[in-house]
């Protein structure tokens, strides 16, 4: 402000070009002839700073709408922007809702962003000839999550299964081990009540595959028995079962990052996870529609 003042006070007093001020002060002439207008129609206060927000924002989103995509988010932490607007449209009967990218904006404005830590990837990785899901039942993956330890320190191994092609979470359950026994009995409980898929697919790891010949397990070839054919992902290569690992990273984030105190309270966490991920959960890859 002070060097606004000086400027004009020079400039009004004839004894200086505005070319030669504005040199001296180093801005434009274009900007030093703005000051000299602003001054000249309402005095010092002329040379004050004005606000550059616009008088009126077409795009803002009513309060209500605000409201309820915070309270979307506090629901499902997990949910993104895209979720979320399918759910306004849902549940709050919202015709239009903001878009993608204005929901996003309210997502960081309120603090509920947290910045994802980025890291190299490796481009150009060509995947397998795994056979592509084409209908229901056609292809399911399988995998265990990872042990964990409950709060009476007994080991719980969650096994998902799910269907590839409508992204239905077949089954989540916490067993005591990750052998053959319980996982066999795992799948029994889910074809009877699913039916048998064309095709399982595994990693090599234990109990889908062995040391065996053809690197079959009792487990796969039960499987294989059943008439059921079995496909193996590349060794060291999780990308091949990409999708059923990022859910693995959900089901660990929502469900056992802090474990329940004994198996029949973690069992129902992870029916609830699987409830809400099979009926109310918009998935993109279904067109925003849930898996069930």
């Amino acid at each position: 402000m002070e060097q606004k003042q000086r400027f004009v006070s020079l400039a009004e007093s004839g004894h200086f070009t505005v070319t030669e001020l504005c040199r001296e002060f180093g801005i434009s002439r274009k900007t030093g002839h703005k000051w000299l207008t602003r001054y000249r129609l309402h005095g010092s206060s002329g040379l004050e700073e004005k606000s550059r927000a616009p008088n009126g924002v077409p795009g803002k989103i009513e309060l209500e709408i605000e409201r309820a995509i915070v309270s979307e988010r506090r629901a499902h932490p997990r949910w993104g922007p895209k979720k979320i607007r399918q759910r306004l449209i849902c549940r709050h009967g919202i015709e239009v809702p903001p878009s993608v990218s204005t929901i996003g904006a309210v997502l960081s404005r309120n603090g509920m962003v947290t910045p994802r830590r980025r890291r190299g990837g490796v481009f150009g990785v060509k995947r397998g000839t795994l056979t592509p899901a084409e209908r229901a039942n056609h292809v399911w993956a399988v995998d265990f999550k990872g042990w964990f330890l409950l709060g009476d320190q007994q080991r719980c191994d969650p096994l998902m299964i799910s269907d590839l092609y409508s992204r239905y979470v077949i089954r989540v359950e916490g067993l005591p081990q990750a052998t053959i026994g319980w996982t066999q009995k795992s799948f029994k409980a889910a074809f009877r009540r699913y039916g048998l898929p064309e095709i399982i697919r595994v990693d090599n790891g234990a109990p889908f595959a062995s040391m065996g010949p053809g690197g079959l397990s009792r487990l796969s070839v039960w499987w294989i028995g059943l008439g059921i054919e079995v496909e193996f992902s590349r060794p060291g290569c999780p990308q091949d079962n990409g999708y059923h690992e990022r859910m693995h990273r959900t089901l660990k984030d929502d469900c056992c990052r802090k474990p329940s105190i004994h198996g029949p309270a973690q069992q129902q966490r992870f029916d609830r996870w699987r409830h809400e991920f099979n009926h109310e959960r918009p998935h993109e890859m279904l067109g925003m529609q849930m898996p069930s």
